[in-house]
């Protein structure tokens, strides 16, 4: 139940910069432009919740293509990049932070095609990587 009522807290930052890309107007004043920003927000919910029922089976192999799209350029890329252009004044320095990014942008690319192969080759045998059937819940 918590986290059913969390869900809002955490779609919000995302939804608000999606919603400052897609709509000009903030719908104070305007019951169209705010319809429209309340059926977005409704759809992002639905879809992450279809994304979240498909991906139930292979959770493991879903955290590990966003570790790999996100996390590995956090870790690698953009420290490198700020100290590119905040910090590094010698060749040796922009050297280094050049290479740093380009083995985060390998390791990005990698690791994201080691996890697309794995979601692509599991097996399709029930309770593999099926999506999860309604009303097959065993009660302890």
């Amino acid at each position: 139940m918590a986290i059913m009522l969390s869900t809002p807290l955490q779609l919000f930052p995302a939804v608000r910069i999606m919603e400052n890309g897609l709509f000009q107007s903030s719908g104070k004043y305007s019951n169209q432009v705010k319809w429209k920003k309340n059926s977005f927000r409704t759809l992002t919910v639905f879809g992450c919740a279809l994304i979240a029922w498909m991906g139930a089976a292979d959770l493991d192999k879903f955290v590990s293509l966003i570790g790999s799209m996100a996390c590995v350029p956090l870790c690698f890329c953009y420290p490198a990049m700020l100290h590119y252009r905040a910090i590094a004044k010698t060749a040796r320095q922009k050297f280094l932070d050049i290479c740093l990014f380009l083995f985060g942008c390998f390791a990005a690319v990698y690791t994201s095609y080691q996890t697309l192969v794995m979601l692509i080759n599991s097996p399709n045998t029930p309770g593999s990587s099926q999506p999860p059937k309604f009303g097959n819940c065993v009660v302890p």
